[in-house]
């Protein structure tokens, strides 16, 4: 099975980095969903797109799926939002993780898997996770088994500056560490195994990545900081769903700003993580 590669990941982000945004720049955030089909449809994933309308405009959530052998296993979602906000080029925010999510799929390309995954490119995030809020809708109201969500949000930012990491009040901050250069794993209550099941698998297939866990009480409804991503749409349907962060402004100092360029990005980082992810993904415990 082929291994994550750097070189893979900075043409991603190479094609993706820059303003994506569905007022100010649509053209650019379309082009990164036309990159984004193509590179499925060259993996040998069956691609489409679903219309997301919004406020006067209309953007895309992508979608690549792998078929599986077993159709009572269900799909598995491993998505990541390709907007950006208004004047950043969203380099961590998000395009680190729509590289992954990319590399992922093509390390996954020869390897039969039980259950389907669905690989999801949301749009509008930024705008009240728009898109994965209408996917999950759309399929709590069909009924469809989704065995198991992850979102991807802001891989790419890693520093070994001791005091670097921040976390919100109700987070013990001395159980945590106070330095930047961990990957942090965020479920709830019903999402708990599946949490804990790709923390473990990223600790066992990367030693060298630092990973953290967070399982949040209940459905996790009053923990706004730890909402912000497409994850939170698939726990507002009871669906188990975790995300997997670099803690975004709790630890990166360009997010949302003009400064979140690809420069400031560890490929290092994103490749072990995404080797990570490429090894639950064979077999997912949720």
């Amino acid at each position: 099975m082929p291994q994550p590669e750097n070189a893979n990941l900075l043409k991603h982000l190479e094609a993706l980095v820059g303003e994506r945004n569905p007022f100010t720049t649509p053209g650019p955030l379309e082009q990164a969903a036309g990159y984004i089909a193509h590179q499925f449809q060259s993996m040998g994933l069956a691609v489409s797109r679903e219309e997301v309308p919004f406020e006067g405009i209309t953007s895309h959530n992508i979608f690549g799926s792998k078929e599986g052998t077993d159709p009572s296993a269900g799909t598995f979602i491993l998505g990541a939002h390709y907007d950006s906000v208004e004047g950043t080029p969203g380099a961590d925010d998000n395009a680190s993780a729509i590289a992954a999510l990319l590399e992922v799929a093509r390390c996954l390309e020869g390897t039969s898997v039980k259950g389907s995954i669905l690989f999801t490119a949301f749009t509008l995030e930024e705008y009240g996770f728009i898109g994965s809020r209408q996917m999950a809708a759309r399929v709590k109201e069909s009924g469809e088994f989704i065995s198991g969500m992850i979102s991807l949000e802001m891989l790419g930012y890693r520093t070994r500056e001791p005091g670097s990491q921040t976390y919100p009040p109700y987070i013990p901050a001395d159980q945590y560490p106070d330095t930047g250069d961990f990957i942090a794993v965020v479920g709830n209550e019903p999402s708990q195994s599946l949490a804990l099941g790709l923390a473990d698998a990223l600790k066992q297939t990367t030693p060298e990545l630092g990973v953290e866990k967070l399982v949040l009480p209940g459905r996790g409804d009053e923990f706004v900081e730890v909402r912000l991503s497409d994850h939170c749409s698939f726990w507002e349907h009871d669906f188990k769903a975790a995300m997997l962060t670099d803690t975004a402004f709790f630890r990166n100092p360009h997010y949302h700003q003009a400064t979140d360029t690809l420069e400031t990005l560890d490929i290092d980082f994103i490749r072990e993580i995404t080797t990570g992810l490429v090894e639950y993904l064979k077999a997912p415990k949720v």
